[in-house]
């Protein structure tokens, strides 16, 4: 298949396939966001029937078959980024998101073949930790690649030239029809509230396709940087170095990428120089000067949740330690501080203990090929402290009295805060008991081409995930509710207008007979719920 000079033609017909919409549809349908409705307000629970799923995929298929199909504008709400802090999404019907994934089905396997191994973001089978793994390869004694220049393109999703894009993209498309499906995504529109706006510039948002679209935009980037300088033969690049010039690495996952550099320092601002004005005139896209940080390695950097430094103590070797960076331990610790303050001190003590145990199985899952062993200590101190100080204000009890209550010994070694459940005993997580292992790499060049693939929707990856359980006892009929006011009310407080720590309130409590409905729902900052008069009876169990 990695013919870079073969175009594809007949591609639409495949995408009208029954077969390929029913697959399509299955892989959007398990994804968690089938649960959020787009414009037309279907969601996963409308295709709960064989008979709704066949309608809606011979509906696609025939609107596809009869050059018909128009996407719908995307609906746009704004979902947490970090505190304080909201990032817009689109969110489209799902019949547009099953003709996203037949896109996605049918352009993936032809691109697999020509990116490059420094990319990594949103592709299959490949993850952060292959960015992470690929700096012990260049920061190292021998290649001594220790000026590092932090890239970061200004909103760069939302700053690509459709046109250009449409012209990278027909340099491996022949068909005509499928590069105009993929022109309509592009110029679908946004809609906020009641007001439509015409999106000029960009990648859908939100679109199942536009992660990769991103990915075919940006790997121009790559092939800059190994026509210039990651291709070079090996006797040219030793050359480089005898004269000072210095040799040049890039790693990539999706927008955030690293220039590395075994020249000097003035060698890495000429190279962001250079780049610079590569993006600007080919790509028509701004690198944030500001943000573009150039660091020596002993210094330390901060890359995709990590913190990346070389140690150079006395006589020892050199030493590169990959840990949590401190921007990651301080949002976990703002999670597990939301989830242990005294607005939820009504929760049932053995949810809360399944809930903690969740985010910090997760966030550890995360880093569990990075040097986290001291970091995972320190934080299972604060956490087992926070959950005491909770569960003391749970009980309204003294310190000895929840000791009594909540201390066990746990594998007969050791003392640790648990509650029981069931015939067993449910223990507080502890990071540091996850094993640490070293990542090994597989980077396939094309992975249709060595198995039978499984099309999945890249959902990329997080220490944290957006939406965490606190540990109360809302049901799964109320978290679908309170997804779709976000969506239909623009994801703010219905009385103050504010977009921080979001409640779904009951207008008619439970206990008067309300019930679980969106006409039930006020969408509430946490500052006016806790005012309302039945805060807090949702979640009182014993």
């Amino acid at each position: 298949m990695h013919q870079p000079a073969h175009r594809f033609d007949h591609l639409y017909r495949i995408i009208c396939r029954q077969d390929w919409i029913e697959t399509a549809m299955r892989g959007v349908l398990t994804n968690k966001g089938a649960r959020t409705p787009g414009l037309d307000g279907m969601t996963k629970k409308d295709l709960s029937s064989e008979e709704a799923k066949r309608t809606l995929s011979q509906a696609i298929e025939q609107e596809l078959r009869e050059w018909s199909f128009r996407p719908s504008p995307v609906r746009r709400v704004h979902i947490p980024k970090s505190p304080g802090k909201y990032r817009p999404l689109g969110i489209s019907t799902l019949k547009d998101r099953v003709v996203q994934m037949l896109i996605k089905m049918v352009l993936e396997p032809i691109w697999e073949s020509d990116f490059l191994n420094c990319s990594n973001g949103f592709r299959p089978g490949r993850r952060t930790m292959d960015c992470i793994a690929r700096l012990d390869s260049y920061i190292n004694e021998r290649n001594k690649y220790f000026w590092i220049i932090e890239g970061d393109i200004r909103a760069a999703f939302d700053s690509i030239h459709q046109g250009i894009l449409l012209n990278l993209l027909a340099e491996r498309v022949a068909d005509r029809r499928l590069l105009d499906l993929i022109d309509s995504f592009l110029k679908a529109g946004v809609m906020q509230g009641n007001l439509f706006h015409r999106t000029d510039m960009g990648t859908p948002q939100g679109a199942i396709c536009s992660p990769l679209l991103s990915n075919v935009y940006l790997h121009q980037l790559d092939l800059y940087w190994w026509t210039h300088y990651g291709g070079l033969h090996r006797k040219v690049k030793e050359r480089r170095r005898q004269a000072h010039l210095g040799n040049c690495a890039l790693i990539r996952y999706a927008d955030d990428w690293l220039l590395l550099t075994n020249g000097g320092k003035a060698e890495a601002y000429r190279l962001r120089d250079e780049f610079q004005t590569f993006l600007a005139q080919e790509l028509k896209l701004e690198l944030a000067v500001e943000k573009t940080h150039i660091t020596h390695v002993n210094d330390g950097f901060d890359f995709l949740g990590y913190h990346v430094q070389r140690y150079v103590r006395g006589y020892d070797r050199p030493k590169l330690l990959v840990t949590p960076s401190d921007k990651a331990v301080r949002r976990l610790k703002a999670k597990v501080k939301e989830m242990t303050t005294r607005r939820w001190f009504r929760d049932a003590p053995l949810l809360k203990f399944s809930a903690l145990n969740a985010v910090l199985r997760g966030w550890i899952t995360y880093y569990r090929h990075s040097n986290a062993k001291e970091t995972a200590k320190d934080l299972d101190f604060w956490v087992n402290q926070r959950l005491f100080g909770w569960l003391q204000k749970r009980h309204k009890a003294t310190a000895r009295r929840i000791i009594t209550m909540y201390k066990h010994r746990q594998h007969g070694t050791r003392d640790n805060l648990g509650i029981p459940n069931g015939e067993e005993m449910l223990f507080l997580y502890r990071m540091s008991d996850q094993p640490l292992t070293k990542y090994r790499s597989r980077n396939p060049q094309n992975p249709y081409l060595e198995v039978d693939w499984v099309t999945q929707i890249e959902q990329g990856e997080a220490p944290l995930p957006q939406v965490i359980w606190h540990g109360n006892a809302e049901n799964e009929r109320w978290r679908e509710i309170k997804a779709q006011a976000k969506a239909e009310r623009g994801a703010k407080c219905e009385r103050c207008g504010s977009r921080e720590n979001l409640d779904l309130h009951h207008r008619k409590a439970k206990r008067y007979g309300g019930r679980d409905m969106l006409s039930n729902a006020e969408l509430l900052c946490r500052s006016c719920h806790v005012q309302t008069p039945t805060f807090g009876d949702h979640s009182r169990l014993q």
